[in-house]
């Protein structure tokens, strides 16, 4: 009913013109207060936020789902004096209308032939460039490749938000840059955990280029990038992130040499500029890199989302609130994996969820530890749940915490993604496609890395349980237009800011 009514007020023709005070006012006025003294309210994004006494702060939070708690929520008494709503709170309108695709891995459903036959376009268009003019420092790939290859690479990474991939369909997407690495992919039978690059490691080949005077050549980077956002955006679970840099590079082509002015305070700097291009509607999808903290909670806020057709019947005797649930699969991640950050990861979360997370780190018997995984399996609870979903829905869960521990390794300082992957996303895979493919993935240290994510013999301890448990612009310049490599016409910017073709 509040998120009903809310929805029919902020989406009103009025809303966009009423001043901000008189937004946060009547924001305010659909607070709900619950009998444990917390209060909530729906708002920006369509997400809720609980406010709690100890704080008087709002933070993110999902809502409870027990049938009886959401029956005991009432409106605050008349005359009963709200905490300020703070501004990133108060729906904008069109923020409540942003409805990205479902999250979903790539296991247990192939990439369509079409985006693959785009994909592997590009890359062989990229690859045709000479390497003299295009150097790239990227271990990953041989030394007689241009940076454009290692771009392309780098764009499907990042537009994959959860990139943990079946080997079984590596011939669709990952083995398309076989004949360019340095050394070829570990033969597995099982899952490929992945780490998507920062979007300063893509952007530092465009700066490299035009630091070294060439425009022309970091034209035809910003074009190969267009190129692979615009073949890959045609699979949802690329498409949030690729239409957001399709966007961003869609500004940048307008004039290559807009970002000259923020090359001399280095590539962060570019990154920030290219942040300010990209639509408000499609700012979700970049909260990584405006802030790692608050793309941590809200991958959480997913999570809890995820897990919650999976925890049974809201009305049930010993229903468990899915927000629990979510915090102790992060926590069973942590405790295994980085328990020495887990400080660090859980200061952003709501607070009641983040004390929840740090009474598991230390007490063994813990309500909310059974939860945990159980080797590589998930509690029989919790297995039970996914077997009554739908594939989809699992394949959601699979994405979402994945994409959960991928945020708290990048609020811990560019943690890369564990080759063996994270126990509790391992246990959800386990569930889709057997255990022993599950756990079929290699356990050795990548051959390389991607520029910007610091390597695993530094980020994982041998052993963890002993860390500390501190829980509209002219060009300057044409762009070349003839040149083997360059962008397919497909590709090229259209005056709206929408892919070509």
């Amino acid at each position: 009913m509040a998120e009903r009514d809310t929805r029919a007020m902020v989406t009103s023709g009025w809303w966009a013109g009423a001043p901000p005070q008189q937004r946060q006012h009547l924001i305010a006025g659909r607070v709900l207060a619950l009998p444990d003294g917390s209060w909530w309210i729906f708002g920006a994004w369509g997400r809720w936020y609980r406010l709690t006494p100890a704080d008087a702060q709002w933070h993110l939070c999902p809502p409870p789902q027990l049938a009886l708690t959401r029956r005991s929520a009432r409106p605050l008494q008349q005359g009963m004096p709200v905490p300020p709503i703070p501004p990133h709170v108060v729906p904008t309108g069109p923020d409540l209308a942003y409805a990205p695709p479902p999250a979903l891995a790539f296991v247990d459903a192939g990439i369509r032939p079409e985006v693959t036959s785009r994909v592997r376009a590009t890359v062989e268009s990229a690859a045709a460039l000479p390497t003299h003019d295009y150097p790239h420092w990227w271990g990953l790939f041989s030394s007689n490749v241009p940076s454009t290859v290692a771009v392309t690479w780098g764009v499907m990474l990042w537009c994959a938000t959860a990139p943990v991939f079946d080997a079984r369909i590596d011939a669709q997407m990952l083995g398309l840059w076989s004949s360019h690495r340095a050394r070829p992919l570990p033969d597995i039978d099982g899952p490929r955990w992945l780490t998507p690059p920062p979007l300063e490691t893509l952007v530092g080949l465009y700066t490299e280029r035009l630091r070294s005077g060439r425009v022309d050549a970091a034209v035809v980077i910003l074009r190969t990038m267009w190129a692979m956002a615009g073949a890959l955006r045609e699979d949802s679970r690329f498409q949030r992130r690729a239409d957001a840099l399709i966007a961003m590079l869609g500004v940048t082509l307008q004039n290559p040499t807009v970002d000259y002015g923020a090359l001399s305070y280095g590539d962060g700097a570019v990154v920030q500029q290219w942040l300010t291009r990209c639509p408000p509607a499609l700012a979700p999808a970049l909260r990584v890199e405006a802030s790692a903290g608050e793309h941590f909670r809200n991958s959480y806020y997913d999570l809890a989302l995820a897990v919650t057709p999976m925890v049974g019947d809201p009305n049930s005797r010993g229903y468990v609130e899915p927000r629990l649930i979510a915090a102790a699969l992060l926590a069973a991640d942590l405790a295994v994996v980085r328990q020495d950050v887990s400080s660090q990861v859980i200061g952003w979360l709501d607070p009641q969820v983040g004390e929840a997370m740090r009474a598991m780190l230390i007490q063994r018997d813990h309500p909310l530890r059974p939860y945990w995984p159980d080797g590589d399996r998930l509690p029989r609870s919790l297995r039970d749940g996914m077997e009554a979903v739908e594939p989809a829905v699992r394949s959601t869960l699979l994405a979402t915490m994945y994409a959960a521990d991928l945020a708290w390794c990048r609020l811990g300082g560019g943690i890369p993604a564990r080759p063996r992957g994270f126990p509790s996303s391992v246990a959800i895979l386990a569930e889709i496609i057997g255990p022993g493919r599950a756990t079929s993935a290699t356990a050795s240290e990548p051959v390389s890395h991607t520029p910007g994510i610091a390597p695993l013999a530094h980020q994982y301890p041998a052993n963890p349980a002993a860390s500390p448990q501190t829980p509209g612009v002219p060009m300057a310049q044409q762009p070349p237009t003839g040149p083997p490599g360059q962008a397919p016409a497909w590709t090229s910017p259209t005056p709206d800011g929408t892919p070509g073709g």
